[in-house]
C-alpha cells in the first residue's frame, strides 16, 4: 500500500527545483487516491499539461497501484498567489 509519504518522498527525490509537495490520501487513509500539489519553478515555461507529464512520468508506477490521481502543479509565483 503506497502512502503520502511514499509519494512525497519519491516527488523530493526527481523534481528539480521543488518547492513544496503536498499529497494527500484523499481514500480513508486506504492509498487508492490522493491529490497532489506540486510546486516548483521548473515549471516554469510550461503549460499545465506539461507540467502534469512531468509529475506523471516520475509516479508512473505509483499512479499504476492506484484507483485515482489528481495533480495540480505551481511555479513559486503562482502558488503564492494562491496560498495569500
Amino acid at each position: 500500500m503506497l502512502t503520502e509519504s511514499d509519494l512525497k518522498s519519491k516527488l523530493e527525490s526527481n523534481i528539480p527545483e521543488l518547492l513544496n509537495a503536498i499529497v494527500t490520501d484523499i481514500s480513508a487513509g486506504c492509498g487508492q487516491s490522493f491529490d497532489v500539489v506540486v510546486v516548483s519553478n521548473s515549471f516554469e515555461g510550461k503549460n499545465r499539461l506539461m507540467r502534469s507529464r512531468v509529475v506523471n512520468k516520475v509516479l508512473q508506477e505509483e499512479i499504476a497501484q492506484i484507483h485515482a490521481f489528481t495533480c495540480k502543479c505551481y511555479t513559486e509565483t503562482e502558488w503564492k498567489k494562491i496560498v495569500v
